[in-house]
Protein backbone atom coordinates (compact mmCIF):
# COMPACT_ATOMS: atom_id res chain seq x y z
CA UNK A 1 0.00 0.00 0.00
CA UNK A 2 1.34 3.48 -0.77
CA UNK A 3 2.34 5.58 1.88
CA UNK A 4 -0.21 8.95 1.83
CA UNK A 5 1.59 12.57 0.55
CA UNK A 6 1.13 15.22 2.62
CA UNK A 7 -1.57 16.66 -0.10
CA UNK A 8 -3.17 13.57 0.22
CA UNK A 9 -3.81 13.95 4.50
CA UNK A 10 -4.80 17.70 3.72
CA UNK A 11 -7.26 16.33 1.86
CA UNK A 12 -8.89 13.70 3.95
CA UNK A 13 -8.35 16.13 6.86
CA UNK A 14 -10.37 18.60 4.88
CA UNK A 15 -12.89 16.48 3.85
CA UNK A 16 -13.03 14.86 7.66
CA UNK A 17 -13.65 18.44 8.87
CA UNK A 18 -16.07 19.32 6.14
CA UNK A 19 -18.24 16.09 7.37
CA UNK A 20 -18.00 16.89 10.80
CA UNK A 21 -19.47 20.87 9.92
CA UNK A 22 -22.21 19.63 7.97
CA UNK A 23 -23.24 16.96 10.39
CA UNK A 24 -23.26 19.67 13.06
CA UNK A 25 -25.17 22.15 11.04
CA UNK A 26 -27.79 19.74 10.11
CA UNK A 27 -28.00 18.44 13.33
CA UNK A 28 -28.56 22.59 14.69
CA UNK A 29 -31.22 22.66 12.46
CA UNK A 30 -33.14 19.68 13.28
CA UNK A 31 -33.34 20.66 16.46
CA UNK A 32 -34.05 24.58 16.67
CA UNK A 33 -37.05 22.64 14.18
CA UNK A 34 -38.06 20.50 17.01
CA UNK A 35 -37.91 22.93 19.78
CA UNK A 36 -40.11 25.68 17.66
CA UNK A 37 -42.40 23.34 17.05
CA UNK A 38 -42.39 22.03 20.82
CA UNK A 39 -42.73 25.75 21.96
CA UNK A 40 -45.57 26.45 19.44
CA UNK A 41 -47.56 23.59 20.99
CA UNK A 42 -46.45 25.06 24.58
CA UNK A 43 -48.25 28.15 23.43
CA UNK A 44 -51.70 26.69 22.24
CA UNK A 45 -51.63 24.46 25.56
CA UNK A 46 -51.46 27.69 27.45
CA UNK A 47 -53.89 29.17 25.76
CA UNK A 48 -56.23 26.81 25.81
CA UNK A 49 -55.38 26.32 29.66
CA UNK A 50 -56.04 29.93 29.57
CA UNK A 51 -59.93 29.81 27.58
CA UNK A 52 -60.69 26.68 30.11
CA UNK A 53 -60.26 28.55 33.46
CA UNK A 54 -62.40 31.16 31.85
CA UNK A 55 -64.71 28.72 31.21
CA UNK A 56 -65.33 27.45 34.63
CA UNK A 57 -64.45 30.31 36.58
CA UNK A 58 -67.73 32.46 34.59
CA UNK A 59 -69.92 28.89 34.23
CA UNK A 60 -69.91 29.69 30.71
CA UNK A 61 -71.69 26.42 30.49
CA UNK A 62 -75.18 27.70 31.95
CA UNK A 63 -75.11 30.25 28.92
CA UNK A 64 -77.96 29.51 27.56
CA UNK A 65 -78.90 29.95 23.96
CA UNK A 66 -79.13 33.37 22.69
CA UNK A 67 -77.58 35.00 25.77
CA UNK A 68 -74.94 37.89 26.47
CA UNK A 69 -72.95 38.22 28.75
CA UNK A 70 -70.83 40.69 29.16
CA UNK A 71 -67.26 40.93 31.51
CA UNK A 72 -65.38 43.90 32.07
CA UNK A 73 -61.84 44.56 33.64
CA UNK A 74 -59.89 46.64 35.52
CA UNK A 75 -58.52 47.77 32.56
CA UNK A 76 -61.46 49.29 30.58
CA UNK A 77 -61.57 46.19 28.56
CA UNK A 78 -64.99 44.43 28.07
CA UNK A 79 -65.31 40.88 27.02
CA UNK A 80 -68.49 39.52 25.41
CA UNK A 81 -69.62 35.80 25.01
CA UNK A 82 -72.84 35.08 23.48
CA UNK A 83 -73.57 31.41 22.51
CA UNK A 84 -75.21 31.07 19.16
CA UNK A 85 -79.04 29.96 18.77
CA UNK A 86 -78.94 26.12 18.18
CA UNK A 87 -80.67 25.52 14.78
CA UNK A 88 -82.48 22.56 14.60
Amino acid sequence: MNELTFNQWMMVGLMAISYFFITVKAGQWLMSLLLKGWDKRRKQDRQQRAVNEFYDAFQLDQLKDGSTMRVATKGNLVIMMYRTEEKA
